[in-house]
């Protein structure tokens, strides 16, 4: 199976399977397609019999791509009450449970606005699928980003978000044990301070370490405190204490000044 981003909100979906069981599985879209276009509803008492019958105005094609949607979310075509026709996709979205994040700012949550709802902060997504998707999740998660550059910086929860993790292996780029120099891609993103004792999950009580020092931390008292300026100060099981810094590897300065005759901007 594959799934093809192809922009606008839109993506595509594709198999290769067994002769057979393709056929199989395009005979019964069908079937349930045509099922779904002859459906009628009966009009109100009074009407004309031209009236007496309302149908699907989908083609088949977009009928068996609605009811596959369904399927494969909910396990059977999601029923419209006032129709009796297939729902269409919208039908499927209360059956999302995937790992997804979708950002979405909090005026068009509350439907004052309808701009900026993301899907894993890359591909965006209407405002009105973001609030439904919203409005069926089963729990919010906070998520705090830096004002100007938008990275996360804290969330609610013990899982990370990957934004958060970029964010790590940027500013530690090693291993923040004492000496270590593992490269961050190797490294476990680990609390300082436990989840379980209180800690949060922001880049405040969040580092970089390996294999080896992680569980060093764990089994062994060696004690971190992170400080404001993402040092990390350890304190050895002897009571010694040694300072990590956070890697300079990135230095803003003033520009010069412009030589004499160009204009000043």
């Amino acid at each position: 199976m594959w799934m093809q981003r192809r922009g606008e909100g839109m993506s595509e979906l594709g198999m290769i399977a067994p002769t057979v069981l393709a056929e199989g599985i395009w005979d019964r879209l069908t079937q349930q397609a045509h099922e779904t276009k002859t459906v009628q509803v009966a009009a109100p008492e009074g009407d004309t019999e031209d009236d007496d019958a309302v149908y699907d105005q989908r083609n088949l094609d977009q009928i068996r791509a609605d009811i596959a949607i369904d399927l494969l979310l909910t396990g059977g075509p999601s029923i419209d009450p006032t129709t009796g026709a297939v729902a269409g996709p919208a039908g499927g979205l209360a059956a999302i449970q995937a790992r997804a994040s979708i950002v979405i700012p909090a005026l068009t949550a509350a439907g004052l606005a309808d701009r900026g709802a993301t899907l894993d902060g890359a591909v965006p997504i209407d405002a009105d699928t973001a609030r439904s998707l919203l409005a069926g999740a089963p729990s919010w998660e906070r998520i705090l980003t830096h004002p100007i550059h938008g990275h996360v910086l804290a969330t609610d929860t013990y899982r990370r978000p990957a934004n958060l993790d970029r964010y790590l292996a940027a500013r530690d780029v090693h291993c923040r044990f004492p000496g270590c120099r593992r490269p961050a891609r190797q490294c476990d993103r680990d609390h300082n301070r436990d989840w379980a004792l209180g800690g949060t999950t922001d880049a405040c009580n969040l580092a970089c370490l390996c294999k080896r020092h992680h569980t060093l931390k764990t089994e062994k008292p060696w004690k971190p405190v992170q400080l404001r300026d993402g040092s990390i100060r350890w304190t050895s099981p002897l009571g010694r204490v040694s300072t990590d810094p956070p890697e300079r590897y990135v230095i803003f300065r003033e520009d010069p000044d412009p030589p004499p005759g160009d204009p000043p901007f």
